[in-house]
């Protein structure tokens, strides 16, 4: 299934077009840190129902610890539970080098053990609402920051922008 990814960065999106142009699937940003909701969230998931499109949802985090993550899940699911009937893809744990940098200004320096549990307590959270999770990264991620061996449970949406990939993955995002 080819699919895309959207948040208010892309502006309004013409979803007719989007389908007509193949695209089978979206994964929208719901929101960041503590509770700022994307701009077009709304929109981008009214357009792709409408559109016919399979739906899955991110919330790209600012946590640095569990609590703060456990928080950021219950955030994106009540914002998403009166769709949930139109979100049959995972709700991902987006945590990237904006939070990393983030979490440093504040003191912290999460490391590979921190990362990975914020991961799982976003994940477990998200699923005891009745959605399937999964969690964002890419290589460099994969290498030097998560300990996937605790993760096997979460669908794994993988950044790779080559033209093969040897890992094993949800979603691969080629560009």
């Amino acid at each position: 299934m080819k699919c895309i990814d959207v948040s208010e960065f892309q502006g309004i999106i013409d979803w007719n077009k989007v389908k007509a142009d193949g695209i089978e699937g979206v994964i929208i940003r719901v929101g960041y840190g503590r509770g700022n909701v994307d701009e077009k969230f709304y929109a981008n998931i009214e357009g792709a129902i409408a559109a016919g499109l399979h739906i899955g949802a991110y919330w790209f985090s600012y946590a640095f610890d569990d609590d703060m993550a456990t928080n950021e899940a219950r955030c994106i699911v009540n914002l998403i539970d009166e769709y949930k009937d139109s979100i049959d893809m995972p709700v991902f744990f987006d945590w990237e080098y904006d939070s990393m940098n983030y979490a440093k200004k504040k003191g912290y320096s999460p490391d590979r053990a921190s990362i990975t549990s914020m991961t799982k307590a976003f994940c477990k959270e998200v699923e005891s609402f009745g959605f399937t999770a999964g969690y964002y990264l890419n290589w460099d991620y994969s290498r030097n920051y998560y300990d996937e061996s605790q993760l096997s449970d979460y669908k794994r949406w993988f950044a790779w922008w080559e033209d093969e990939l040897s890992e094993d993955c949800y979603l691969w995002q080629t560009s």
